[in-house]
């Protein structure tokens, strides 16, 4: 296993996926500093719109993925009710998709118990993957990645259960709404 800072060395390493990179996500709630003023303002007033300039970057990446055939896949397992974090990204979301990106939302209730105590992270083409690491603020700052063949495998294992269970971001949208 070898660490991938954040930033330009993660951006080139999710640029080494050739087919799928997909991402879970298990935890209500994450510290970003890039996102700090966007949830800031969407807690204060749930009714606009948290993207922005700082998601561009990001948006970017996804575009450039998916231009060259890579599907960009995101699984959050999310607690009901939702954390004003939770209510944050799934209003994000939609700039996730809008670039690219299949969101899927599954219910921690409906999840495997193990599944949902996953820990985060990216499975690449299914031959590398990447746990996140978190500073001791939980502030994420990159990924540990390795190809061992049965991480890799346990790691596809938990996608596809996960997947195939979860919801599209579109349709959670609308159930969630109402």
């Amino acid at each position: 296993m070898r660490l991938v800072a954040g930033g330009e060395p993660f951006d080139r390493m999710l640029d080494g996926a050739a087919r799928r990179a997909f991402h879970l996500e298990t935890s209500d709630d994450y510290l970003a500093e890039d996102e700090t003023d966007s949830l800031r303002a969407f807690l204060a007033d749930e009714t606009i719109d948290p993207g922005g300039p700082w998601f561009d970057p990001w948006a970017a990446q996804v575009r450039r993925m998916t231009g060259r055939g890579v599907s960009v896949q995101r699984a959050r397992i999310v607690s009901e009710p939702h954390t004003g974090y939770t209510r944050y990204l799934l209003a994000l979301a939609r700039h996730n998709v809008e670039a690219g990106e299949d969101v899927r939302y599954l219910p921690r209730q409906d999840a495997e118990p193990a599944d949902a105590g996953s820990e985060d992270f990216w499975l690449l083409d299914d031959r590398a993957v990447s746990f996140s690491v978190f500073d001791d603020r939980g502030i994420w700052i990159g990924g540990v990645i390795t190809e061992e063949p049965v991480i890799v495998g346990n790691a596809a294992a938990i996608r596809d259960r996960i997947w195939a269970a979860a919801i599209p971001y579109q349709r959670y949208r609308d159930c969630y709404s109402t």
